[in-house]
């Protein structure tokens, strides 16, 4: 197979910081190569082997080692376990696994073989469902696979890399900060800056040692040292801000530490992390005891409902509450563990921008709609859906434009300072008056929905609704 781009474990590494600047990459079964030389032309250190295709080249160690789609093509069951046994070996950092899995788009047909199917063209292909795909690589190798996408999987030697992970996979939100003028702040911000990030980030003063000793000697010059520093930037913020500051990071702390607590990840050897929650709870098994009854209220139907109800941001149904991806950070910390869990156990796709959280079954669905922003009412290209309680994805594809489902009243999916809430509300507001909403099965797809604006004469151009020339609708 030849491709233009990268793979998909490649790209999810790259996209998730697994590869890095410095990082060296071996892609083991690198076929022709093409994944080995576009890291090369981003300037990446990567060699691969393959043995059809590149057998000559030496089996190397790495930091991160890829074995993309190797195992699915692999007959032989124990072959296929010291392939994956041999690519683990290699890795001094981490392992990215992927594999076929059943149900997904474009996945090969064919008759019975083996444990797997003999396709149209005399190929062998081994087929997983996602999970049973974590459960082999953790049967094989002894360690917890951690889900980057539906059907990759990351292997991490270090704890410290599973636990920069995990935290990579909890949504944060800040209010915005407004800065009173104050004179020696505006003198030495540049200074000062870096120390409003920390403490707006942890929503506490830093401990000397959490910073560099070169910033501390700035600080101590510019203003007289960190804790004059601190006084400074609090005299130049409101109460209330911080108050903010302070809620956000101490829900943060509850989600990660309720994730790392269902995916085993050992939350207490981070320094970081613990003095956080010394600070926000008065002292570490405060924190771990709220988490732990966070993960487990979070199975509760009625406490999902309950906290759907009271969501400051999302739009309800009558079973589930869908949100945008942006805004996850600002739901209640019981639905952000649920919906934690659930990117834990499929990891996360590609272009997802809206999600939907179900209070009436174990189960997140992560739709992908095409470009939320640009469109006013866009259309569902696919969606993945997980069932945590069987450890289940589900994927769909709308392929007809004609039947996708399209989103109405956007401004109701983001938070309410999101860029274009303003203008997403103003639109529904004049498609209200018009009566596109006065019958909502009737516009669930986009068909449906250009029908009833040719019915009425409308056309919708950008975010603006006005008369159609010609009788001629829009498709968006």
């Amino acid at each position: 197979m030849t491709r233009t781009a990268f793979s998909r474990p490649v790209a999810t590494a790259l996209a998730d910081g697994i590869i890095s600047e410095g990082t060296s990459v071996f892609d083991y079964g690198c076929g022709r190569g093409g994944d080995v030389d576009r890291l090369h032309h981003l300037g990446y250190q990567a060699t691969g082997w393959d043995p059809v295709h590149r057998p000559q080249v030496a089996k190397a160690p790495a930091d991160i080692v890829n074995l993309g789609y190797v195992v699915n093509v692999i007959e032989d069951p124990r072959e296929r376990r010291t392939a994956l046994a041999e690519a683990w070996g290699l890795s001094s950092r981490a392992l990215v696994v992927a594999g076929r899995t059943i149900g997904e788009d474009r996945a090969p047909a064919g008759v019975v073989h083996g444990d797997g199917l003999l396709t149209a063209r005399r190929t062998f292909q081994k087929l997983f469902t996602h999970a049973e795909l974590g459960g082999w690589i953790a049967d094989v190798l002894g360690v917890r696979p951690h889900a980057a996408a539906p059907g990759v999987f990351y292997v991490f030697r270090d704890d410290e890399d599973a636990l920069s992970f995990l935290r990579s996979r909890v949504p944060v939100y800040r209010p915005r900060v407004r800065i009173d003028p104050h004179h020696e702040f505006d003198a030495h911000r540049d200074v000062i800056q870096p120390l409003l990030d920390f403490m707006t980030s942890h929503g506490r003063s830093p401990r000397s040692d959490e910073l560099t000793e070169e910033h501390r000697e700035d600080l101590r010059v510019a203003v007289g040292g960190v804790a004059r520093a601190a006084r400074i930037i609090r005299a130049v913020t409101d109460d209330s801000f911080w108050e903010e500051v302070i809620m956000h990071r101490r829900n943060e702390l509850l989600v990660m530490l309720a994730l790392g607590r269902f995916r085993g990840v050992n939350l207490r050897s981070d320094p970081t992390t613990r003095l956080d929650a010394r600070q926000l709870f008065g002292s570490e098994d405060v924190a771990h005891g709220e988490a732990y009854r966070l993960l487990l209220a979070c199975s509760d139907p009625a406490v999902r409902y309950v906290n759907a109800l009271a969501s400051p941001v999302g739009r309800l149904s009558g079973t589930s509450i869908y949100v945008h991806t942006s805004a996850l950070a600002q739901l209640p910390p019981v639905l952000r563990v649920f919906d934690g869990c659930a990117r834990l156990l499929a990891g996360t796709s590609v272009g997802v921008n809206i999600v939907r959280l179900s209070f009436v079954r174990a189960e997140v669905e992560y739709r992908v709609y095409d470009d939320f922003d640009r469109y006013a009412h866009p259309q569902l290209l696919s969606s993945s859906t997980v069932a945590i309680g069987d450890l289940d994805v589900r994927w769909a594809r709308f392929l007809d434009p004609r039947t996708r489902p399209v989103l109405h009243r956007k401004e109701e999916f983001v938070a309410p300072d999101y860029p274009r809430h303003a203008l997403f509300a103003a639109l529904s507001r004049a498609e209200d008056r018009h009566g596109l909403y006065d019958n909502p099965s009737a516009i669930r797809t986009a068909g449906a929905w250009e029908e009833q604006l040719r019915a009425r004469g409308l056309k919708i151009s950008g975010h603006r609704i006005g008369a159609a020339p010609n009788d001629v609708g829009s498709r968006r």
